[in-house]
């Protein structure tokens, strides 16, 4: 006979009817209320079918709580193997980022729920105070490949962590809390609530001293910041979350104070102070020849020559052996004084309070961005890639991406977005040139380097006469600089190499219309068209969601005589906005007129035929004709042998016309699986047109 245990006034056998009949009612399937409730579905089909003689409480709530059962909330009060959290409750509520994640109540770790949960309460800590977008929560939750329902998972997880948090609020701070912003969510709270802020706002204050010259203050900032040093910041978490730019700003600021710390120890004799501090941090960067000439230094200011030279002769073979280099001068200089008597002076000079003169720009040049912006999937991996640091080692250079794509699909308006959103990770400016890469005349690269470095704070005056002299200046004034770099419409990379600035600090976001491949370590991402669905959107933020709606199949028609492309997509939209008695079908109409279509794909500066003559712009005469013939003979897909029958050539020079058409990104693969092409419609039309 079947043991029945009473939970909460409910039977195991009537708990997992009560589930199945509730889930049903909702019309949800076992899948969706699993990833809602962040249950396995092993688990929650065992609860449905009676086989967990006691189901745990937090199961219960997480169930109740998707469900809205107040049976199922009383139930995962009162049962379940799991005891409320015995914390004080006068204790403050704080979280820990440095070390093991943890929410407290004084020592007392609290329960935050589902793995998913525990992610994005860590992700908005490691943000807090500022808002978090959703896709960069979605990323972080749950990668590449996010569940069908994940719009409304999000939604379930800050509703149930603003629950969480209500249950700890404090009286005096009203702290903490979720709230929404635009497309995401901020968490607000007390800077003495989560231990990061604390560091950073220790770290700040050791620079405030510095500044004025106040070396006692200084020393004992830094003191406690080196002493928050856990050695990993949220341990535990896997790469996606331990990845955030936010984590490596948190160890290039302990590192910074530690040979910030050391440099005023070594100053003062004291160098048997500043082996530790350089000794823990030794493994994390084994490769900075900045923190191994100070260690050397100090070891042999404390008598320990031989370990001294046991540092310079491991990194120095290290260097050459796997990466072909030489040690730094300033690696060099350090051994030579090992080498003579006992470690030489450190001077560390106090710098006085900075003019107003001296004071770094931070310029921000970006273009103002889009208003009606529509996501896009592209979009947060290249925000992630953007502004994750690199490693703070010696060696190394800008992080770089390269954003391409068929003319006027939207990759200056991606850059600007992108730019824009990764703004509190580059304080010291973000710089913007457009290379008119998709006009008849690029901007030569010293001319973009001479705005760049007047934008920096150089005089017109002081700008050098050479391209070598304004890639010396422009490189050793960002080197030690947090700083992007959008390069907008590159040609080639010829243009952008000389604007790429060293050092690990700047990062570059370049767009072109063909692939940059041979610029070395940045990353590539193409930039197609919009999908049907983000080129509807697009149109409905222009004309407004009601007319588009009106008018549904007017507006998908628009689309399609569009091709999705987004710059279209806009002038039509902009058009029609001007013209509020003119109805949708009636520009569906004009657009049916091939021989008229880019005619009327014009709005005052805006226009789609020139975008596209300046894709074709770059081809040499011969591909221009025979592209020209392709497109008056070809129609929907064809292959490099009906190109080379078309136009009278062999299978080999077709083939080689076609992946050059590819790379000028005027022509796409239609299917690898049987290698034929095709044409865009818009680009279809320009390129029958006569012949220039």
């Amino acid at each position: 006979m079947k043991t029945e245990l009473a939970i909460g006034g409910l039977t195991t056998s009537s708990l997992g009817k009560l589930v199945r009949n509730l889930r049903q009612q909702v019309g949800m399937s076992q899948r969706t209320l699993a990833e809602q409730s962040g249950l396995s579905m092993r688990t929650l089909r065992e609860i449905e079918q009676d086989r967990v003689p006691r189901p745990r409480a937090v199961s219960l709530q997480r169930l109740a709580e998707v469900l809205n059962e107040p049976q199922l909330c009383a139930a995962a009060h009162t049962g379940g193997q799991r005891p409320a959290d015995p914390h004080d409750e006068s204790a403050e509520f704080g979280i820990r980022l440095l070390g093991p994640f943890a929410a407290l109540r004084g020592t007392v770790e609290l329960d935050i729920g589902t793995p998913q949960q525990r992610h994005l309460l860590a992700l908005l800590a490691l943000n807090a105070n500022q808002a978090v977008h959703r896709s960069e929560i979605v990323d972080v939750l749950w990668g590449e490949e996010p569940p069908y329902s994940f719009q409304q998972l999000v939604h379930t997880h800050v509703s149930r962590l603003r629950n969480f948090l209500d249950r700890h609020r404090s009286e005096e701070l009203g702290a903490p809390s979720i709230i929404r912003r635009s497309e995401g969510y901020q968490l607000c709270i007390d800077q003495d609530q989560i231990d990061l802020l604390h560091f950073q706002e220790l770290a700040a204050a050791a620079g405030a001293a510095r500044q004025l010259g106040d070396l006692p203050s200084e020393h004992r900032a830094l003191c406690r910041v080196v002493q928050m040093y856990t050695g990993e910041l949220l341990e535990g978490f896997g790469e996606r979350l331990r990845a955030h730019p936010a984590v490596a700003d948190y160890y290039r600021v302990h590192l910074a104070a530690t040979l910030r710390l050391a440099d005023l120890a070594i100053g003062a004799g004291q160098y048997d102070e500043a082996v530790p501090w350089l000794r823990q941090v030794q493994r994390a960067h084994p490769l900075h020849e900045g923190l191994h000439s100070r260690l050397m230094v100090a070891l042999a200011g404390s008598g320990q020559q031989v370990a001294a030279l046991a540092v310079y002769t491991e990194l120095e073979s290290t260097l050459r052996k796997e990466f072909g280099i030489e040690p730094s001068a300033e690696l060099r200089a350090a051994h030579l004084s090992v080498l003579g008597q006992g470690a030489p002076s450190w001077p560390v000079d106090p710098p006085t309070r900075p003019t107003h003169r001296q004071r770094p720009l931070s310029p921000c040049l970006l273009p103002r961005d889009a208003e009606d912006f529509v996501g896009r999937s592209e979009h947060h991996p290249v925000l992630r890639t953007l502004t994750t640091s690199r490693s703070t080692s010696a060696i190394g250079s800008a992080s770089v991406v390269s954003l391409y794509g068929p003319a006027a699909a939207g990759k200056s308006v991606l850059a600007v977005r992108t730019a824009h959103a990764s703004r509190p990770h580059f304080p010291d400016g973000q710089l913007y040139a457009d290379l008119r890469g998709n006009t008849a005349e690029p901007l030569p690269a010293q001319a973009a380097l001479s705005q760049l470095l007047q934008a920096l704070g150089v005089a017109e005056q002081d700008v050098p006469r050479s391209l070598a002299g304004c890639v010396t200046l422009y490189r050793s004034l960002l080197v030690d600089r947090r700083t992007l770099v959008v390069l907008d419409n590159v040609a080639d990379e010829e243009q952008a190499r000389p604007l790429l600035p060293g050092g690990f600090n700047t990062s570059v976001l370049l767009t072109s219309r063909e692939p940059l491949a041979a610029l070395e370590d940045a990353r590539h991402f193409r930039i197609p068209n919009f999908t049907t669905e983000q080129a509807r959107e697009l149109l409905a933020r222009i004309v407004g969601q009601h007319r588009a709606a009106e008018e549904g199949d007017a507006a998908d028609e628009i689309v399609e005589l569009c091709d999705a492309l987004p710059l279209a997509i806009r002038i039509v939209g902009l058009r029609l906005a001007m013209r509020p008695h003119w109805t949708l079908a009636h520009m569906a109409q004009r657009l049916r007129d091939e021989d008229h279509r880019l005619d009327a794909l014009a709005q005052g500066a805006l226009a789609v035929r020139p975008r596209l003559e300046a894709g074709l712009a770059a081809l040499a005469p011969a591909d221009r004709r025979a592209l020209h013939e392709l497109a008056c003979a070809v129609e929907g897909g064809f292959c490099a042998d009906t190109a080379a029958a078309l136009l009278g050539c062999s299978p080999q020079q077709a083939d080689n016309l076609l992946e050059r058409l590819v790379d000028q990104q005027v022509i796409q693969p239609a299917d690898a699986g049987d290698a034929t092409y095709a044409f865009s419609p818009l680009v279809r039309l320009h390129a029958r047109e006569p012949q220039p």
